[in-house]
């Protein structure tokens, strides 16, 4: 088996072919007819090239196959076995390459399917990126800061030096018919970046009818163009199994929320209390104790403050503003 040949073939269907089943020798089967000179019409059983990267063709798309050795092989003898390489894009779609009955007759024999057809856009390729696209509108860009170039639709990000490095993980890009889309940040379905010098313009916090943007930290979200680690998507839940989870920042850290903020659970419902206000309440109950009380004569039955309890009465006024209506902590039963 010194020469290496190419070989292309047909997806098809075949009912003792389970290319989803386990097996521990032909994991990800699938069965080919071939079509390519001297080797035309075969029928042949093929596996992916890489145990570690793999592109599952569906039963209609056709594929690039290559012959090599198999874990029966020894010294003596060679067991041939078939591998495929990568399916072709015959129709240019990240979603589907279908063109069934390139080899004849056409298949009796339909393959139950859970797939199904979507529009979905390539994403917008840059000079050097690296790009990984699933067919369902999920991708990996290894990519860069991106400074002039002539380009349909320009990056979501910023930058100053051409080839810093960024990665970022989309997943639910919105479709575009015949454009590249570009990750967004805001209109991605969910989405995570890992920068290095860039900014992201378009990130706000809060929801766009209600922001919440940063403004003592400065700079802001969208500004900020140091190295950053942005996640966004619907909900995010972030869960330790076994031991603590940290948050280590040595400038602060924001709870920014324009809801509510709960300690405990989500059942929490004890108000935790605005320090400052509880503060000036304590402050106001001292002094008022210590402005002295003033002792009834021989013809009064009781005494009083000698100021009439002004900074009691003060105090008692604050007592509406002492809990937050914002954050909630859940009670301690011990």
């Amino acid at each position: 088996m010194s020469d290496i040949h190419f070989h292309i073939g047909e997806v098809i269907a075949d009912p003792t072919v389970k290319t989803y089943d386990y097996s521990d020798k032909n994991n990800f089967e699938i069965f080919v007819k071939t079509y390519t000179e001297f080797y035309n019409q075969q029928e042949i059983r093929a596996i992916p090239l890489s145990s570690n990267i793999k592109d599952i063709p569906r039963v209609g798309e056709h594929v690039l196959l290559v012959q090599g050795l198999s874990a029966e092989n020894n010294s003596q003898t060679i067991y041939p076995q078939w591998y495929y390489v990568a399916s072709f894009s015959l129709m240019s779609d990240v979603n589907s390459n279908f063109l069934q009955g390139v080899v004849n007759p056409l298949p009796t024999y339909k393959q139950p399917s859970s797939f199904q057809e979507r529009e979905v856009s390539f994403l917008q390729p840059y000079e050097g990126d690296i790009l990984f696209e699933g067919r369902f509108s999920n991708t990996i860009r290894l990519g860069s800061t991106v400074v002039g170039g002539q380009y349909q639709n320009q990056p979501n990000w910023r930058g100053n030096v051409n080839g810093d490095p960024i990665i970022i993980l989309s997943n639910g890009t919105i479709y575009k018919k015949d454009s590249y889309v570009v990750e967004n940040v805001e209109t991605d379905q969910s989405s995570l970046y890992l920068t290095s010098t860039q900014n992201i313009p378009n990130l706000l916090l809060g929801t766009k009818n209600e922001r919440n943007p940063l403004n003592c930290f400065l700079p802001a979200e969208s500004k900020y163009s140091k190295s950053q680690f942005i996640g966004v998507a619907d909900r995010i839940i972030l869960k330790a199994k076994t031991d603590i989870a940290v948050i280590d920042a040595p400038v602060g850290i924001v709870l920014n929320s324009t809801g509510q903020i709960k300690l405990g659970n989500d059942e929490a419902d004890q108000s935790m209390v605005h320090g400052d206000v509880l503060l000036n309440i304590l402050q106001l109950l001292i002094t008022q104790i210590l402005s002295g009380v003033q002792i009834g004569d021989t013809y009064a039955a009781s005494g009083g403050y000698s100021n009439g309890g002004t900074y009691a009465q003060r105090a008692q006024s604050l007592l509406s503003e002492l809990l937050s209506s914002t954050y909630f902590i859940k009670k301690n039963t011990y």
